[in-house]
């Protein structure tokens, strides 16, 4: 029975969000070019925005402006007037509505899969201790009971 306790606090670590578990997302979906270029494309525009706009007169303001329209904040401090400076916005704006909700995608997969897994776990588990239940004695007989009625009204929701 420890050994199910034991579980339970691993998986309750890999609950936690983890900015690891994003990259490695990426990795298995298959995005890591995707989001190699994003970040490239990002930098290039707000390079661009720098290079290109007379109101964004820092390289940090560039990349605030690049972060409010791919976030679409668009708080207004910053603004493309140029063409040079409107198409690089445009084109960042577009990739990345796309990229995020390809990663959100990806994200929501991921848990998901980890979710059916561990509950495919939990109930391998329970059909191992079914059928030592004639050794288990009173106390690791209650315990299982709870551990069953916790997997199962996991699995309904």
């Amino acid at each position: 029975m420890r050994e199910g306790r034991l579980r339970k606090e691993t998986r309750r670590a890999r609950g936690r969000f983890k900015l690891r578990t994003v990259a490695t997302v990426v990795r298995a979906s298959g995005l890591a070019p995707s989001a190699a270029t994003f970040f490239v494309l990002f930098f290039a525009a707000a390079f661009a925005v720098h290079m290109t706009e007379p109101g964004v007169v820092s390289f940090g303001d560039a990349v605030w402006l690049c972060f409010q329209v791919v976030t679409t904040i668009g708080l207004g401090d910053f603004t493309s007037t140029t063409v040079a400076g409107r198409l690089a916005i445009i084109v960042l704006s577009a990739y990345s509505v796309f990229f995020l909700a390809i990663m959100t995608g990806a994200v929501v997969s991921y848990c998901s899969e980890v979710m059916r897994r561990d509950c495919d776990e939990d109930v391998c588990e329970l059909v191992d201790e079914l059928e030592r239940l004639p050794e288990l004695s009173r106390e690791d007989l209650v315990e299982f009971s709870s551990r069953a009625t916790e997997v199962l009204s996991r699995m309904r929701r």
